[in-house]
């Protein structure tokens, strides 16, 4: 148990040191940054309790916001994120006996586990985005910037996958 966990400590401690030294410094267009630190999200079982998704989804973010200098905007999103993976992942999880397998490519498959982390992806870039714009004063600035944001840590979010299971 404790190895797991210091696995995922690891896992969110390097995905926050990527977050802050190169991804924060990726601006596609004015709009895109991708959010590195969400696949610790996709780290957790089916069976983990609200609290730990919550734990996991608050300091991860804090983490990140303590670094980047944006109070309280990575805490919040990933604590909505972490609200919301847990049903998401029922419904993409198959019911034949999976229990304390993490989701992945090998587990839910390839298109199931792309579904289930863009519903994450998009879970925590509409509560980023919603809170950082505010308003909907800038409305065309605020989708171009969730539909880039979105795509580019979707993208982010599988690729580690892939490195994370070792394909």
């Amino acid at each position: 148990m404790a190895q797991i966990f210091l696995g995922r400590l690891v896992w969110a401690a390097a995905l926050v040191a990527l977050q802050v030294l190169a991804f924060n410094h990726i601006h596609l267009w004015g709009y895109a940054t991708p959010v590195a630190y969400v696949y610790v999200l996709c780290l957790l079982p089916q069976e983990a309790g609200r609290a730990e998704w919550l734990w996991w989804g608050f300091f991860t973010g804090l983490a990140a916001d303590v670094f980047t200098a944006t109070p309280g905007l990575g805490a919040a999103s990933m604590t909505f994120a972490a609200m919301c993976a847990p049903v998401w992942l029922r419904l993409f999880m198959p019911r034949d006996g999976l229990e304390g397998l993490l989701p992945g490519f090998r587990t839910l498959g390839r298109w199931k586990y792309v579904g289930y982390a863009a519903s994450l992806v998009l879970c925590q870039q509409a509560a980023m985005v919603g809170l950082e714009f505010f308003s909907f004063f800038n409305f065309p600035d605020m989708v171009l910037t969730f539909l880039g944001s979105s795509v580019l840590t979707l993208a982010v979010v599988l690729a580690l996958a892939r490195l994370h299971e070792g394909k």
